[in-house]
Formats: C-alpha cells, structure tokens, sequence
C-alpha cells in the first residue's frame, strides 16, 4: 500500500511540472500545439501534439483545479506522403496517468515513439512503438540497449497557448527546467535499460 500511495504522489508531482499550473483551471480540456523535432539523422520536421486533460489529480492544494493528463497524441504527415497518422498514447499506471511520449523518430523509414510510464514505487518502464503496415505495433524493448536523448517537449506544457509553434530553442530551455529535479531527470532521455529504478540519480 505504501508503495503505491508513493507512485500516485509522485505521479501528481511529475504531471504538476508537466502541466506547468497553466492548465489547472481546464479539467476536461486539452492542449494542442506544433512542435519542431530533429530526427536522429538531422532532419528537423513539425509534428502536432496534443495532451488531453481530465478531471482529477486534484490531491495536492497546488492543483486543486482537479485537471491530469488523460492521453497524448502525435500527429504528422508520413514521410513517404501516405498521409496524415495518429499515435495515442494506450498504457495508464495504476493511478490511471498516461504513459509520457518522449521520442519521435524515423527508423528505416518507419515512424517511431518511445514513451515512458511510471511504475511501482516511481520509477518508469519505457516502451517502443512502430508505425507499419498502416498500424501502430508494439516493439519489445531488450532489457538494455543504447540509451537515446528526448526529443519531445516533456514539461510546462500547460503555459502554451493553444495551437502554438514550439521550436527547438524553446523546447530546450522549457524541458531543461523541467528537467533539474533528481525526480525528473529520467524523462531527459530512454534508456539504457528497459526499466528505470526510481532511485538512479543521472
């Protein structure tokens, strides 16, 4: 029971420096904005994103507009002009929070999403998916392998204004904010293990 009354605090905390407190006031809302991403090859495209909020989350006074994460959501126009595809974010914890998107990228010219959710006693289990075949599949992660940077914006999503273009500068200086709390710092890349203990400082 401690443990999980543990995860569920910290996933309050994690989702307040993602909110930003901009969107306390907005339960059942969502945010939507465009964002640069530079590819691990160098090509940097424009993706859309979306976090959609729902009622709850509301334990702490600091967020007592009762708003949390519900789902996120990538769009993009596929590279090879197939049209426009949608990721959703599926997995939830135990608290019912989303798993975090935290990289996007083309990998032998298939569009992929790593993501993170967290796990029993706040630590964080990353997953892969591969967009192929017009469907989003699930590749298993090994339990290590080569560890990789974020790419995505991560933290203070909520002080965007709806449908605002996110470039790479400000991302870097939003998410490196974010990203100084020991807490937070697992969010900064994925990897180099399929599961990230809680108590790991780097």
């Amino acid at each position: 029971m401690k443990k999980r009354i543990t995860m569920k605090y910290w996933a309050i905390a994690i989702s307040l420096m993602m909110l930003g407190g901009g969107m306390s006031a907005c339960a059942g809302g969502s945010a939507k904005w465009k964002e640069e991403v530079q590819l691990s090859d160098g090509r940097i495209i424009v993706i859309e994103r979306e976090m959609v909020t729902e009622g709850g989350g509301d334990e702490w006074a600091s967020n007592r507009g009762g708003s949390k994460p519900k789902e996120y959501r990538i769009r993009f126009t596929h590279l090879d002009g197939s049209g426009k595809v949608e990721w959703r974010s599926t997995k939830m914890d135990s608290a019912t929070w989303p798993e975090v998107p935290l990289i996007f990228d083309i990998e032998d010219d298939h569009p992929v999403v790593f993501s993170s959710v967290s796990s029993e006693g706040g630590g964080y289990v990353y997953s892969k998916y591969v967009y192929q075949n017009s469907v989003w599949v699930e590749e298993a992660l090994p339990e290590r392998f080569p560890q990789r940077a974020t790419n995505l914006l991560v933290f203070k999503i909520g002080y965007l204004k709806d449908g605002e273009f996110v470039t790479l500068k400000r991302k870097h200086e939003m998410d490196s904010d974010g990203m100084r709390g020991i807490g937070n710092r697992g969010f900064a890349h994925v990897g180099p293990t399929r599961i990230r203990r809680a108590d790991r400082t780097d």
